[in-house]
């Protein structure tokens, strides 16, 4: 159970994310969460992002692009956020004298 106190949610968040847009298929149907598109609105600013990161993990960049412009600098801001975690809890702990 101490353990499990040292992990970091957020990084488990980010990851399990990542992984899961990494293995979907991005041209399928797909559940949304958008409150946006659930209530019926055409345009949604965040709306494709998922999908383009996944077409990133493709290397199909073209169709990322097309699905959402931010698509590629929206992974390099979450890849960031996931080395900032591991860097700050795993490798330089802060120690206490």
């Amino acid at each position: 159970m101490k353990s499990l106190r040292k992990v970091n949610l957020e990084l488990v968040i980010w990851l399990t994310a990542l992984i899961v847009l990494a293995v979907s298929n991005p041209s399928e149907h797909h559940l949304t969460f958008c409150p946006l598109s659930n209530l019926g609105f055409r345009y949604c600013p965040g709306c494709g992002l998922g999908r383009s990161i996944s077409y990133l993990f493709r290397g199909d960049f073209y169709a990322s692009f097309h699905m959402h412009p931010l698509g590629i600098f929206a992974l390099g801001i979450i890849g960031h956020r996931i080395i900032q975690i591991i860097n700050k809890q795993y490798i330089h702990k802060p120690t206490l004298n």
